[in-house]
Formats: C-alpha cells, sequence, structure tokens
C-alpha cells in the first residue's frame, strides 16, 4: 500500500507543478503581447524587439531563466517582491569632434548585484541611437557610431525591465559634450601674413606662422593656399608654395577634419644676390669678363651665362616619417666660373650661405705676366708689341709702352697661353705659357742679323777650307791674269794622249 501511495503522490504533484507551468506561461504570454502603442517599460521592452517572442522559463535555485529565439538562453535575476534595479552609466568626459562616443552602463539589484544579459536602450536628444546587453558583470559598453556636431547632448539610456517577472525597469541621464575640433595650420617656414581659404572664408598666418580654425562638424572642407603678394614684400625678397606635407602638391585641395596630424603648408623662400671678384692682390675684376659660372646648393644645380644678380632659393622642404616638413637651409658653393676661356676658380672650396640683399665675394684666379723681348743673340730689346692668344682662341694685341720692348700683362685667368712678338723682323715663332702664377716671360726674337751670322760664318768656314786645299786656285783668284794660264794648264791635264 505504501509503495501505491507514494506513485499517486508523485503523479498528483507531478500535474500540479504542470498546472502551474501551464499558468504561469500564460500570464507571462499574455502580459508580452502588450501593443506598442501602450506606455511603460513593457511596451518599450517590445519595440527595441527584445521581449516579443514566446518567452520559456524554469528555476535553478534564485535565477529564472528565460529562453527565447532571438536572445537564445536570456538569463535575469528573479528579484524578490518590491526589489529595484539601478542603473548607473559613468561620468562622461567632453568628447572630441569625430570620436564616437562609448557610453558605460551598469545594471545592478538594490544589493549590488549584477544582473546580466540584459537590453540597454540609448536615447540622444530623445531619438533611440543604440542598444546593447550587459555581460555578466552587469556592465554595458555601449558606443554611439554617429558624426555629431560640437555641442551638449541629452543622454537617456533605459533598462525597460520585465514587469510580469518583477524586474523593473530603470533609466539614467546625463549630458554629453562633443567638444569642437581645432583645425591648425602651419606654414613651413613659420611666415606670417599668408593667406588660406577654408571653407570659402580667409585666414591670414599669425606671426609664428599658425592658423588656427574651430571646426563644429566633422568631414571635407575646401582648402585653398592664395598666391603670396610680392609686391608687399622686400625687392629682394620673394615666396611660392611648394607643397604640403601629406604629399599634395596643389595649392587648392579637398581636406578631412578632423585629422591626427596637422597640416602643414611648405613655401619656398627666393633671394636675390649679387657677386663681386676679386684677383689675388685683393683687386677687383670686372665681372663682365665672366663668360658663365655654374653654382650647386643641395643637390640642384644652377648655371648661368653672366654674372651679375641672381635668384636663388634659400631653403629645401623635405617631409619626415611623422608627415612634418622641415625647412633646410641651403648652402651653395661655386662650381666653376669661366673668364676668357678658363675656369678660374678651385672647384667647391667657396661656401656661401643665403640671405637678402646678400654680396658673395668671390676669389678668382688671376695672374699678370711681364713680357719682354730681346734679339736671341744680341739680346737687345726688339720688337714693338705682342700678340697674345687666350685660352679661348680669341687673339689681342699689346703694344710695348717704351722702346726697352717690355709690358706687363694684369689679370689673366689662370690657363694655357701663346704669346708672338709682332714688329721685329726675322723670326719669331710663338711661346707657349702655362699660367698658374705671377710670371716673368722673356720672348726672344731671331732677327735678320742673327739669321745672317747664323747662316755667313759656317759658309765663311767653309769657304777657307776649300781653298786652304787649293793654293793655287787662291793665288789665281788674287791675280785675275793667271786664271787663264790656270784653265789651260787643267784642261791640257784632262786630255787624254792620242
Amino acid at each position: 500500500m505504501m509503495i501505491i501511495f507514494r506513485r499517486l503522490l508523485g503523479v498528483f504533484l507531478v500535474t500540479w507543478l504542470s498546472m502551474f507551468e501551464l499558468t504561469t506561461f500564460a500570464q507571462a504570454s499574455k502580459a508580452l503581447a502588450i501593443p506598442k502603442s501602450a506606455a511603460g517599460p513593457v511596451a518599450q521592452a517590445s519595440d527595441a524587439g527584445l521581449l516579443d517572442a514566446p518567452v520559456f522559463f524554469h528555476v535553478e535555485k534564485d535565477e529564472l531563466i528565460l529562453q527565447s529565439p532571438p536572445l537564445q538562453s536570456t538569463q535575469v535575476t528573479l528579484l524578490q517582491k518590491g526589489k529595484a534595479a539601478n542603473l548607473t552609466l559613468e561620468p562622461l568626459k567632453p568628447f572630441a569632434l569625430g570620436d564616437h562616443p562609448t557610453l558605460v552602463l551598469h545594471l545592478t539589484t538594490e544589493f549590488g548585484k549584477p544582473i546580466r544579459n540584459q537590453p540597454i536602450i540609448i536615447f540622444v536628444d530623445r531619438i533611440r541611437k543604440a542598444s546593447g546587453q550587459t555581460d555578466s558583470a552587469g556592465i554595458a559598453s555601449i558606443i554611439l557610431r554617429y558624426k555629431f556636431r560640437a555641442g551638449t547632448y541629452h543622454i537617456k539610456a533605459v533598462y525597460p525591465g520585465v514587469p510580469v517577472l518583477r524586474l523593473p525597469a530603470a533609466s539614467v541621464e546625463a549630458d554629453m559634450i562633443i567638444q569642437p575640433a581645432r583645425a591648425t595650420i602651419r606654414t613651413v617656414p613659420p611666415t606670417a601674413g599668408i593667406n588660406f581659404r577654408f571653407n570659402h572664408q580667409i585666414y591670414t598666418s599669425d606671426e609664428k606662422g599658425f592658423v588656427n580654425i574651430q571646426i563644429e562638424q566633422s568631414g571635407s572642407y575646401p582648402l585653398e593656399v592664395l598666391p603670396v603678394d610680392n609686391e608687399i614684400l622686400p625687392f629682394d625678397i620673394a615666396m611660392k608654395f611648394s607643397r604640403w606635407n601629406d604629399n599634395v602638391f596643389a595649392p587648392n585641395r579637398q581636406v578631412y577634419f578632423p585629422r591626427v596630424h596637422p597640416l602643414e603648408a611648405g613655401f619656398v623662400i627666393r633671394y636675390l644676390v649679387n657677386e663681386i671678384f676679386f684677383d689675388s692682390t685683393g683687386a677687383v675684376v670686372d665681372p663682365a669678363r665672366v663668360s658663365a659660372m655654374t653654382i650647386k646648393g643641395l643637390g640642384r644645380t644652377y648655371t648661368y651665362d653672366q654674372a651679375g644678380p641672381i635668384w636663388l632659393p634659400a631653403n629645401r622642404l623635405t617631409r619626415r616619417i611623422s608627415e612634418q616638413l622641415e625647412s633646410q637651409n641651403i648652402v651653395y658653393y661655386f662650381k666653376d666660373v669661366q673668364i676668357d676661356g678658363a675656369n678660374v676658380i678651385n672647384k667647391s672650396q667657396q661656401r656661401f650661405h643665403i640671405k637678402p640683399s646678400d654680396i658673395w665675394s668671390i676669389n678668382v684666379l688671376v695672374y699678370s705676366i711681364h713680357f719682354s723681348a730681346h734679339d736671341a743673340m744680341f739680346h737687345s730689346p726688339i720688337g714693338s708689341g705682342i700678340e697674345l692668344t687666350y685660352p679661348d682662341g680669341h687673339m689681342q694685341k699689346f703694344l710695348f709702352d717704351a722702346s726697352d720692348a717690355e709690358i706687363i700683362i694684369p689679370s689673366l685667368a689662370r690657363g694655357s697661353y701663346s704669346a708672338t712678338v709682332i714688329g721685329g723682323g726675322g723670326s719669331a715663332p710663338p711661346t707657349p705659357i702655362h699660367l698658374s702664377r705671377d710670371q716673368d716671360v722673356e720672348l726672344l726674337v731671331l732677327s735678320f742679323l742673327d739669321m745672317a751670322i747664323i747662316s755667313g760664318v759656317p759658309l765663311t768656314f767653309a769657304l777657307v777650307l776649300f781653298f786652304m786645299g787649293r793654293p793655287r786656285l787662291f793665288r789665281a783668284l788674287r791675280h785675275p791674269s793667271g786664271i787663264r794660264k790656270l784653265v789651260f794648264q787643267n784642261s791640257h791635264e784632262d786630255t787624254p794622249a792620242s
């Protein structure tokens, strides 16, 4: 009997529990079927699509396990009657323009126990913007992925709760501040008075070369560097836009703000410089004699066909790894200066830092030659002047100043020359000269007298030898009457005997 009684009691308990579950399920389904127009936390939860499906549950210790297809084993804490849910929002610091604000919320019971796997809905200025779900610690981190303008926004976070299960709703409110961004444009090198047109408004760089613009809305804006008015600059300075620090080289462009790296506009500054030439004695050399000069600076070569005022860039822009422009001052050196077809400087020895209205003092290798012309044999002055052939092939005549047949020609470029005496008669071959310092050059002329002596002495000596071997011929020449007799004897001796 006891066995039968126990079995009947077990069947009764199972039946009673099943009826209790069905009754509770019916009540929960009716509560969850509230129309969307109804007010209250349950209607908000239905709007979120979180509790629209049938809910199944069972009890495990002190937790009620809800099961629904969208939530997949959602767990909520079964609260005692009258207990409240606490929803708190971590303090909101001002957010920068362009950032996506992150809201961190905590959902707990009144005793601080976390309520997990529960929906949290975020409203911004009464407009639903995002939603999230608490984790096992009752924390929900919700990111607002919107481009907010600068300003103050009202945030309301709502936990809909489940009234039928005695899970009350909770909410928290706070103000969110989006700070405006400061767009900075820097001129490189720092220059005041540079005009920029940003979003159809004109901005001018300050004394440190900065332009500060307040941005209220993130996005792409038109930007243009306006041409520099060189008329307001000193006469010896010119500026021109070169590039941006993000590898854009056009003065007008689209740029997105806010941005990670500051925007920089690079400019090339040009100065007007002049040259003055000195020889080794410190005397000024006429710049008109310079037929060409080559200047090199920081990887670039500049060639000019004459000396005089020239425009040269004072800086060069380079881009570093951190997207920063660097303005490097250029050091120039003279590679070649041509005078009369010869290079009159030593390569790369003379270097200059450029500055406005600068005059570069250039030492050129020019020297003087003291010419004198003499007879080759008697060393007496001879000729009326010289004809000098320059390294470039052109020739110029110089007349002697006095009867001593001497002249000094100054400021001759280092190089190879040839000189010939003119007006001396006789033979005056060109004399090669390799000029690398001040020199004294003696030019020798073979005069007609010299040539007569040179040719007459050997002839006289030959005649002497000739007559010394023939004394009769010499006596006959001294007495012309004996010439016939000498000729008859010679002819008779030459006739053969019959």
